[in-house]
């Protein structure tokens, strides 16, 4: 799915007030006295990306009923091809909705890592850098790129970038799955789509006088209230 850029720039503006998009986990997240080791022979993580092309931001006070981007995508078309595919591995489709692939969440990515700012940039470079050695560990192992592969040789791979204690080998592939599973989360969840996913319903209007919060509520607010020792502080 293709979207426009007016479509992923208001995305992105949405996505920037989420505190989800905020956490990355580190590179050196590694249990040295339990990791797994990988069952293959791990190729090196790239050493360097293509550099950012000089451009510039949007300002503090873009019109979001008239966008204007200036700044280039990055993903060429076979890695976008690849964002999609593990879109729709990461979250994929479902009786309530297509996988995140299918939904264009790649293109909230694709803008995502292409603006110029700290946090987008060092997105850029766990997620141009995870697409390069992906498929260098496919060809290495398959003799095919990522995009390539059987589903069953893909989901393979895919698995042994979801472990909880990495060796040292794979301690930058399984940072960067966890990263880009961030995103698409942040991305899918944007969507009216995840919205429905998650079953919110937003603000609803109530008609007549407001009955105040049920039983239900009143019960997790008083337990809350106990558990920062705030009893007889705070009334509802």
């Amino acid at each position: 799915m293709t979207l426009d850029r007016r479509t992923t720039l208001q995305w992105f503006t949405a996505a920037t007030a989420l505190s989800l998009a905020s956490w990355t986990p580190a590179f050196g997240r590694v249990v040295t006295d339990a990791a797994e080791l990988p069952p293959f022979d791990v190729v090196d993580w790239p050493a360097q990306v293509a550099p950012l092309p000089a451009t510039k931001g949007y300002g503090r006070d873009p019109d979001l009923t008239d966008p204007k981007v200036p700044w280039p995508l990055t993903l060429t078309p076979s890695q976008r091809a690849a964002i999609d595919m593990l879109g729709d591995m990461i979250l994929p489709a479902d009786a309530v909705s297509p996988g995140a692939g299918k939904l264009g969440v790649g293109a909230f990515i694709d803008e995502w890592i292409s603006a110029p700012y700290p946090r987008q940039q060092d997105d850029r470079a766990t997620v141009l850098a995870g697409l390069i050695w992906l498929d260098a560990q496919s060809r290495a192992l398959h003799g095919a790129s990522f995009v390539k592969l059987s589903a069953a040789r893909r989901s393979l791979l895919l698995d042994a970038l979801t472990i909880a204690a990495p060796a040292p080998a794979l301690a930058k592939p399984v940072a960067f799955m966890d990263r880009l599973r961030n995103l698409f989360v942040l991305g899918f969840y944007s969507l009216p789509e995840g919205k429905a996913d998650m079953g919110f319903i937003g603000d609803q209007v109530i008609e007549g006088p407001y009955p105040g919060p049920n039983a239900k509520a009143l019960a997790h607010f008083d337990a809350l209230v106990k558990e920062l020792k705030l009893d007889g502080k705070v009334r509802a």
